[in-house]
């Protein structure tokens, strides 16, 4: 661990002028020592702003590239999954190796990802750390509990997302923790996310003071992620591969799946969250409103040239296209046949996340506005043999519209959303004796998507499988493809390697190419290894096997 996450100064941060958006977009202000900054409430509320950064930065101490949720993070957990392939030539692009699954302890995305979630873990304990030393009546209500839940929730989603994408970790509580301390067992690493967690769903907000704050909610529905998480990877038996800090033995599966179930029961009930009306409103730059009722947490982008707070997508996740003209990308990542097939023609979700190109005149292609933003509508799609075939799933604005560069937009990545509750609702039923309610889940998550005059009894037959498991590992698929948990979903399944080997490359336009994934998984890949970078800073830190 670098020195620098054991005394890491404060980036100060100014809370900008909030938009009617009510994203929050820092401005750089100043940089101090944390015993010269925390003097009011206002101090502290601008250095949790600071953690909340640390989701879309573009560097930390001048560190990295995009390397959290703006981008590298993103690719990070999106790749390898089956759901999506890199065409051959575009294998040596950068990032290309998550999806072919080539990537190595040495690859810098891995360090930089790794030491971002650390300087928001960081972050987050000196602003706890110094948050007493503020006097209680500085505060208005309980403001200064709900900021030390969500600076809380924020550190143990750090751990959690590093946990899962690396198995044992090093746990920091504190600023003065030995920065080469070793990795900590899962069980370790669990407890205190946990105890993180439960925290703030006692003592944060319903609702923060931006729209985009996390709150009691979010906290509840992380709660509900890592229950099922433990759940699933006790009942799967995924391999510690020899590595016994990574085995999850301990767990008790149905205490956790119970935990789950009545978690999420009342965040079904009191929670207001909703379903959005429309599906596809979850994806563009310019939806935060609908966004908002479904999502808990985001990283966030800001239509708002002056934030510098852009998210990038262009690479690979949004129809192939001109940037420039008609809003399209790269296309360095291309739908698999085997996602084409988990989709039935009447769910709306089918073409919104494999669709067809931007290529060509734009004079050819449809436009659809949501209010007054142009959106470019892509070709139609006639088959997953047809080269037209593109990640549809996220969309950028008529450029013509924008204020920034071509490559950048201003949508926000979901990271936790109301339907995925939901799907992990139906998981915990299930495995608690519920099937009947279970299946009542999906049909109220289904019926969203539905293309009249179909209904959703339609998709439910079209969908059923008399294997639950595999029915709502499917559905997670259609519900989440290229959303950051697929990975997370193949580990704690214990599916990835069937999954991986099952990609057959005769089926579709782009699965020639799956070989190249194929080629390269092993089963220990399954965990990320540990950067080579952080292990020769600190030799405590002990590799994954296989790396």
């Amino acid at each position: 661990m670098k020195n620098y996450i054991k005394n890491i100064s404060i980036l100060v941060l100014l809370l900008a002028a909030l938009s009617c958006n009510d994203t929050l977009e820092p401005t750089p202000y100043s940089f101090t020592a944390p015993e010269n900054f925390y003097k009011t409430a206002n101090d502290a509320e601008i250095a949790l702003v600071g953690i909340y950064n640390t989701l879309t930065a573009g560097s930390i101490q001048g560190a990295g590239n995009a390397s959290a949720f703006r981008r590298d993070l993103f690719e990070m957990l999106v790749g390898a999954t089956g759901e999506g392939v890199v065409p051959s030539r575009f294998a040596n692009r950068r990032g290309a190796n998550f999806g072919t699954a080539a990537f190595t302890s040495q690859d810098p995305e891995i360090n930089n990802a790794w030491f971002f979630m650390y300087a928001g873990i960081g972050r987050a304990n000196s602003l706890l750390e110094n948050l007493p030393k503020i006097p209680d009546e500085d505060f208005g209500g309980n403001r200064k509990a709900q900021i030390e839940g969500e600076a809380k929730l924020l550190r143990g989603f750090f751990h959690m997302m590093l946990s899962m994408m690396h198995g044992a970790i090093p746990v920091y509580t504190r600023t003065d923790e030995d920065p080469t301390k070793g990795r900590q067992s899962v069980q370790e690493v669990y407890a205190q996310i946990i105890s993180d967690y439960e925290f703030a769903y006692q003592n944060c907000a319903d609702r923060g003071p931006l729209a985009t704050s996390v709150n009691k909610w979010t906290a509840a529905g992380l709660l509900v992620k890592v229950h099922t998480y433990l759940a699933s990877m006790k009942s799967n038996g995924l391999s510690d591969f020899g590595y016994a800090p990574n085995s999850f033995d301990w767990v008790d599966a149905n205490a956790s799946y119970t935990s789950a179930v009545n978690i999420s029961e009342d965040i079904v009930n009191n929670s207001g969250y909703i379903l959005t009306p429309n599906y596809d409103r979850l994806f563009r730059a310019s939806t935060k409103t609908a966004q908002y009722e479904e999502v808990m947490l985001s990283a966030e982008g800001s239509s708002d040239a002056s934030q510098q707070v852009i998210t990038i997508v262009v690479n690979n996740f949004i129809p192939q296209g001109n940037a420039r003209t008609v809003g399209g990308g790269s296309g360095w990542t291309r739908p698999t046949g085997e996602l084409y097939d988990l989709y039935n023609g009447n769910d709306f979700r089918f073409s919104q996340n494999v669709s067809g190109n931007l290529g060509g005149n734009p004079s050819i292609l449809d436009v659809i506005e949501i209010d007054g933003v142009r959106y470019y509508q892509p070709r139609p799609l006639p088959g997953k043999g047809s080269g037209l075939m593109s990640v549809g799933k996220y969309r950028m604005v008529d450029p013509a519209q924008k204020s920034f560069a071509p490559w950048a937009t201003g949508l926000s990545f979901p990271l936790l959303r109301y339907g995925d509750i939901l799907l992990l609702r139906a998981e915990a039923l299930y495995f608690t004796g519920d099937e009947p309610g279970a299946r009542d889940v999906l049909t109220e998550l289904r019926q969203r998507s539905v293309i009249s005059p179909a209904t959703v009894d339609d998709l439910n037959t079209a969908y059923f499988n008399a294997d639950f498991v595999k029915e709502l590992q499917e559905e997670r698929s259609r519900e989440l493809c290229f959303e950051i948990w697929r990975r997370i979903d193949l580990a704690r399944f214990n599916i990835y390697d069937e999954t991986v080997n099952a990609l057959d490359p005769n089926n579709g336009f782009y699965n020639g190419d799956v070989t190249l994934l194929q080629q390269n998984w092993r089963s220990e890949k399954v965990w990320f290894p540990i950067p080579l970078q952080q292990i020769d800073l600190n030799s405590n830190l002990v590799q994954n096997p296989g790396y």
